[in-house]
């Protein structure tokens, strides 16, 4: 999901070329969206206060999906000060810029400098390349690492890691349910990038797809044709791609999409007939490239998540009041933002402690582990905590069941999304719960 003026908070991580992406970078006005949020300042840290640290990509691939995580993080944070902060002391943020896979030495160096400023605990990265990197550092430290979207199965069971975002099983599973219900037996042909979060998906998608009857003609499992994350160029393998004659393509890339898809249509192809994940469901009607993008309606993708609608009111409010316009319809992960943000600060609470082993030890109770009350807001919570209730269960927007053993939730939403144009989240048309674990 900085000291809070340099803050921009991002989606969901990752690696590639920012070349083709709406936006290559947080802008100005995002980065000093959570102003209004106490900034840790000297002195501050988990000694004294509940002092959330950010690790979120504030530069690379997917910055252009940075405002429904600035709402979301800002949302909470506003709503968690607003009840009275943690263990009676306003909540202070502090932020380092995780940047992507492809620039390690940024995320190496910055979560060193955020583990030395004594956080409490950390929401992100976005990244399940960064996330991979930087835990041993924060595993070393003992700091709980809360993700709203890095999503690589690789991930469950990390020392110290927690998400409410579903794992790739889940949506690669989904994706290859929804392609079989539209094409019946389809052939399919799979545009991967080799990172950990593309491989991940890649390979769960393959193998639902061959169990429900489809097959897979290029980009599977085993067949050596991924990509580059850095690759630009991409005539030779779409065309190689559409060699084998697909019903199906799907696109499991970031910044790179825009330029695939271009090749595809050139080619022919039909683009009602491409599927995309929640790393390039994007609105791209704002790219540098937009003039030459074809028409993408009918295209469907999946996105981890609840509607949206049980969030997209307060999100819309806080990003209009500190951002000064809309969030134009894309709510990408700001709900699962505002509940990581919510449940480390409300463990914190629970715990009557800031100190990060003692907040670790209360996520889990916290999301429902102990069967407690349940209680929908920070507020209310905080509120059955002052009253002597020890055993309560945060229901927020994000919809998760309660966090399992592996650190996942142990149910998620998958949101289906079709798209109109160029935004390729346009209409969500169903949401799908997992189980997960």
């Amino acid at each position: 999901m900085a000291g809070v003026a340099a803050l921009a908070l991002l989606l969901a991580g990752c690696a590639g070329s920012n070349s083709g992406s709406p936006s290559a970078s947080a802008s100005a006005t995002e980065s000093g969206a959570l102003a209004a949020v106490k900034a840790c300042g000297s002195g501050e840290d988990s000694s004294s206060v509940f002092a959330l640290g950010s690790f979120l990509p504030l530069s690379g691939s997917l910055s252009y999906l940075v405002p429904p995580a600035v709402a979301g993080v800002g949302a909470a944070l506003s709503d968690i000060n607003a009840a009275g902060g943690v263990n009676g002391k306003p909540a202070c943020l502090s932020s380092q810029d995780s940047s992507d896979g492809d620039h390690k030495d940024v995320g190496d160096a910055n979560i060193k400098s955020l583990v030395q400023s004594k956080v409490s605990a950390v929401v992100g990265p976005e990244s399940s390349t960064v996330t991979l990197n930087i835990l041993p550092v924060t595993q070393a430290a003992g700091i709980p690492v809360f993700s709203p979207a890095a999503t690589s199965d690789a991930l469950s069971g990390q020392k110290h890691f927690f998400r409410d975002a579903a794992p790739n099983s889940a949506e690669g599973d989904a994706l290859a349910k929804q392609i079989l219900s539209d094409v019946p037996s389809a052939k399919v042909a799979i545009l991967v990038f080799n990172d950990a979060y593309g491989i991940d998906l890649r390979n769960t998608l393959d193998a639902s797809l061959k169990a429900g009857g489809g097959t897979v003609t290029y980009g599977g499992k085993g067949m050596n044709q991924e990509f580059s994350s850095t690759e630009s160029s991409f005539g030779t393998i779409v065309g190689n791609a559409l060699a084998t004659k697909p019903d199906v393509v799907a696109v499991i890339a970031f910044a790179q999409s825009e330029t695939i898809w271009q090749e595809l249509a050139s080619s022919g192809f039909k683009m009602s007939d491409t599927y995309y994940v929640d790393g390039n469901l994007a609105d791209y009607s704002t790219s540098k490239n937009a003039g030459s993008d074809p028409d993408m309606t009918g295209a469907k993708g999946t996105l981890q998540g609840s509607d949206p609608a049980v969030i997209k009111d307060k999100l819309e409010a806080w990003y209009m009041k500190n951002v000064g316009k809309s969030l134009d319809g894309t709510y990408s992960y700001g709900a699962e933002s505002y509940d990581a943000t919510v449940i480390l600060a409300l463990a914190a609470e629970l715990a009557g402690s800031n100190d990060p082993a003692a907040i670790e030890a209360q996520i889990r109770p916290v999301t429902g582990s102990t069967n407690g009350t349940e209680c929908k807001s920070f507020k209310e919570c905080k509120d059955l905590i002052a009253g002597g209730t020890k055993d309560i269960h945060y229901t927020g927007p994000s919809g998760i069941g309660q966090i399992n053993d592996a650190g996942d939730p142990s149910t998620a939403y998958i949101g289906i999304y079709q798209a109109d144009k160029l935004n390729l989240g346009k209409k969500l048309l169903t949401t799908v719960q997992a189980t997960i674990g």
